[in-house]
């Protein structure tokens, strides 16, 4: 499966590595409001910048179904703690107080 994933990013690494040197010299004008300047970037920073942007937001999003997992573990293990314990308090209980029916001979 290693081998899979490893092939899959060098097949991706290669593909951008190809975009990036057919627009290394492109220019691009990027307005951050309707009435702003047009500033003049490099088209591969602004792609950086979008992927680190990406990566930023994967990695919040990430953590926090982690935390949600972890807490949603933690209970549980607490209520398969808890319903251990009940089931080890009912094995101790005394039958003595328990009378028991003894099996009627009709036929």
């Amino acid at each position: 499966m290693w081998i899979l994933k490893t092939l899959l990013f060098l097949v991706f690494l290669v593909a951008v590595t190809y975009f990036v040197t057919l627009n290394g010299s492109t220019w691009v004008d990027v307005k951050l409001t309707d009435t702003g300047v047009p500033h003049e970037v490099h088209l591969v920073f602004l792609l950086f910048q979008a992927f680190v942007i990406g990566a930023v937001v994967w990695f919040i999003v990430t953590v926090s179904h982690e935390i949600t997992f972890r807490r949603a573990i933690r209970k549980l293990k607490q209520e398969n703690a808890d319903l251990l314990q009940e089931v080890a308090g009912l094995r101790n209980i005394s039958l003595d107080g328990i009378e028991t029916e003894k099996p009627s001979d009709e036929r």
